[in-house]
């Protein structure tokens, strides 16, 4: 009996880690469906201008919508660290690129006969496509990394372990009290990283230790070992 009480706890935190990743890994699988369906509607947008010379109110209006979620979506992907308008003669830190590049594309159309704006642009377009690329990537990545380890019951009681310590903060975000920009900024922090790792190698071996030979054994054999 008393081995069996470790061995539940080991099982429920695995189970735990297990259904976190599935949740995580279906939670991938919409934002990479999300930034797709984003690109292709702003790719399509963007074209029409081009060769058409026609702004799409209706895409337009769908992409404007969009447009906050989808620049949280990109994180540091879809921010300059420090960009320079030499046109406007200005120079703007954190620079939020598609936020600051959807409202100019109005001007595209005005823009086509000046070689300078035109350059412009089409850099422009060129900088939020290999934004989109780099972050589908990292997307992708996380996804694959995700899939090989969701039946890896090492890893499962690492993020179980994980889940176990954010459950506060995970609590306050459902609830409302704080966000989800707060709520993965706690899941990214070092701090929380580095403790993981330390309850969770601390958590896993005492488990074994109780289960394989008990603590008073363990003692045992450790002032033996000393002696």
């Amino acid at each position: 009996m008393d081995k069996l009480i470790p061995i539940c706890i080991l099982v429920g935190i695995i189970i735990i880690g297990f259904i976190s990743k599935v949740i995580e890994f279906s939670t991938i699988v919409k934002r990479i469906e999300f930034t797709s369906n984003y690109k292709e509607k702003l790719v399509k947008f963007i074209n029409k201008i081009i060769s058409e010379q026609i702004f799409d109110q209706g895409i337009y209006h769908e992409l404007t919508s969009d447009v906050k979620a989808m620049q949280y979506e990109l994180g540091e992907d879809g921010v300059f660290a420090y960009m320079t308008d030499q046109l406007r003669g200005v120079a703007v830190r954190d620079y939020q690129v598609l936020i600051n590049f959807l409202p100019e594309t109005r001007e595209m159309i005005n823009a086509r006969n000046n070689s300078i704006l035109a350059e412009r642009y089409i850099k422009s377009i060129h900088d939020c496509d290999d934004m989109f690329i780099r972050h589908l990537g990292t997307l992708e990545s996380h996804r694959e990394a995700i899939r090989k380890g969701l039946f890896n019951p090492f890893s499962s009681f690492a993020e179980g372990t994980k889940t176990i310590i954010l459950m506060p903060i995970i609590l306050l975000s459902w609830f409302g009290f704080i966000s989800n920009e707060k709520t993965d900024q706690a899941k990214e922090n070092a701090i929380v990283k580095l403790l993981n790792v330390f309850v969770s190698i601390l958590g896993f071996a005492a488990t074994i230790i109780t289960i394989v030979v008990g603590w008073n054994d363990f003692w045992d054999i450790v002032f033996k070992f000393f002696k």
